[in-house]
């Protein structure tokens, strides 16, 4: 577990490409939606995928700041949670001038979502993993 913390510069790469990508896919118009239909429900799958990216922008993060024992210093995880929301709000606001694009508040509940997750549920688990060790 500890080797993989020691490839900083990877994580940092990756971090980096993600942020990347998530700007790519955020400036393309894009076809239909994915919904999944159950019966009479239909779930827009959508959101699952926003709250997926954004979680994994976290992980990217949190492994690149990390040190040995999975702690990350205070003031980058605040600096990051609140840089990667107005990122996400801001990307959701662009999407109004892009073809077959808009703004939707419930992409970006789930964006904040998997940020935030993304910070805390590894961190808690990491620390239960160390502290079991």
């Amino acid at each position: 577990m500890e080797s993989l913390f020691k490839n900083k510069k990877l994580f940092a790469i990756l971090f980096w490409i993600w942020v990347a990508l998530i700007l790519y896919f955020t400036l393309t118009p894009i076809g239909p939606k994915l919904k999944l239909e159950i019966k009479d429900q239909s779930i827009r799958l959508d959101y699952f995928f926003h709250f997926l990216v954004y979680f994994g922008l976290s992980m990217f993060y949190l492994i690149w700041k990390a040190d040995n024992n999975f702690r990350v210093k205070s003031k980058l995880l605040i600096l990051f949670l609140f840089t990667s929301i107005i990122f996400s709000f801001i990307s959701e606001i662009v999407q109004n001038y892009i073809p077959n694009r808009s703004f939707n508040p419930i992409d970006f509940y789930f964006n904040s979502a998997g940020i935030i997750s993304g910070i805390f549920l590894p961190t808690i688990i990491f620390k239960l993993i160390w502290n079991s060790v």
